[in-house]
This record gives structure tokens, C-alpha cells and sequence, in this order.
């Protein structure tokens, strides 16, 4: 994806932060933008948040926290087009130790953060959308800390598939989930890959997911929502 001769209001028609606001407020607010193209595994340089202000444009980013010492990895969130990161550093000016490192191939706007700082004052219509936005995220984040602390693996996985399962074409019941590798699901849960794999298959045994050509499907949504809450 270049951007080339697309206008910020079409390429963030979908945005749960941008979507809404005025084309012309969009247009001022990204006149200055650099747009950035990421192959899939870069490991975006963004010194802790603090230089650039970044919005996904398309592909996936995932925010890594990494313990140097076990070598694992834990990814509380996996953002996709339309979303932005760095926005805690944005309202508070102080580094995060999160990584973002791309999923998928990924383009990105990149803005100054003094620059995108500035909207806070001067675009209503930003602040407005902004609110929602990092509740939704701190909602997640509350989800997650209690599933990380009440729930066993395949619980959590069971949420994660859930969460990332969305409507296959032409198949009127079943929902399939893209593009998440037994490694991304075991960073996605806070575990390590050969349990995942374990409990993947648990799950199988369920009956609550499936495999073919590299996804995972969901057969019996209801089922697999009754999973989770008992």
C-alpha cells in the first residue's frame, strides 16, 4: 500500500480513534505525515514512543513487552488498520516499554509526537474521539489482567480466537480466525508455544475450533462463548 493520492479521510474511514472527524480536520491534522512501509518481523525503531506518533495505516503491529532474562514475550495488544499507538506517551510525555514490531506488512503515517501533541488543543473533534478510544483499550487491558490471573491457557486462547474470529465468506455458521501463528497465540496469552499447541488441540477434542489450510475455525460460536464464562 503506497497512500499515494488517498485522502486521510478515505484511508481512516474505518477508524475506531479517526473515522469520525471532519475530512478537513483529518486533512490539517496529517498534512505533514511521513508515510513508512514495514516488511513483515521489523521491529519499529520508536525510541519508547517518545519521538513519533504512529497510526496504522494497513497490515498488523503487535506491542511487545519482552523479559530479557526467560526470553518470552507478551503482546497485550495486536493492532490493526486504523488504530494508533503511543498514545499514553502522547498524553503524558514519559517513555513505554512496549515494542511495537510489525505482524504483518505494515504501512504507518508518522508524525512528530510535539506535533501530534498540538491536537490535543487544537482539534475538539480529536479529543472528543480520543476518550472512547482509550477506554476501549484500558477495558481490554482490564479484560486481559483478569484472564491472565483467573483463567487456565485454553480459556485465554478460547478468548483470544473469539475476539479475532470474523465472518468466512460464503460459509453461513462459520467464523475464521487470520493470520495468528501458535507462536503469536502463545505471546497473545502470556504462555510459550508448545503449551498452546497443547491446548490448541484441547480445544479440538472440544469440539470448539477446527483447522484447515492454516486457520483457525469457529463452528459453534455459542459453544464456544459457553467455554469461556463456566
Amino acid at each position: 500500500m503506497s497512500g499515494v493520492g488517498e485522502t486521510p479521510e478515505g484511508l481512516l474511514a474505518g477508524s475506531p480513534l479517526f473515522g469520525a472527524l471532519p475530512a478537513d480536520t483529518l486533512r490539517e491534522m496529517f498534512a505533514d505525515a511521513r508515510l513508512f512501509d514495514y516488511p513483515k518481523g521489523t521491529t519499529i525503531d520508536n525510541d519508547g514512543g517518545m519521538e513519533w506518533f504512529n497510526v496504522l495505516l494497513a497490515g498488523r503491529v503487535k506491542l511487545l513487552l519482552s523479559d530479557p532474562i526467560s526470553g518470552r514475550n507478551f503482546a497485550p495488544f495486536l493492532l490493526e488498520a486504523g488504530e494508533a499507538f503511543d498514545l499514553i506517551t502522547l498524553l503524558d510525555g514519559a517513555p513505554h516499554t512496549t515494542t511495537p514490531v510489525v505482524q504483518e506488512a505494515a504501512t504507518l503515517w508518522r508524525l512528530p509526537m510535539a506535533e501530534a501533541r498540538a491536537w490535543l488543543k487544537r482539534y475538539p473533534a480529536f479529543n472528543a474521539a480520543l476518550l472512547p478510544y482509550l477506554a476501549t483499550q484500558m477495558r481490554h487491558l482490564e479484560s486481559l489482567s483478569a484472564s491472565v490471573i483467573f483463567d487456565d491457557t485454553a480459556t485465554r486462547l478460547a478468548r483470544i480466537i473469539l475476539r479475532h474470529a470474523r465472518p468466512v465468506e460464503g460459509e453461513e455458521r462459520i467464523l475464521a480466525v487470520e493470520g495468528l501463528s501458535h507462536e503469536l497465540l502463545a505471546e497473545l496469552v502470556g504462555s510459550v508455544r508448545s503449551v498452546v499447541s497443547t491446548q490448541l488441540k484441547k480445544l479440538r477434542e472440544e469440539g470448539l475450533i477446527m483447522h484447515r489450510r492454516g486457520r483457525i475455525l469457529v463452528e459453534d460460536l455459542e459453544k464456544l462463548r459457553q467455554r469461556i464464562e463456566r
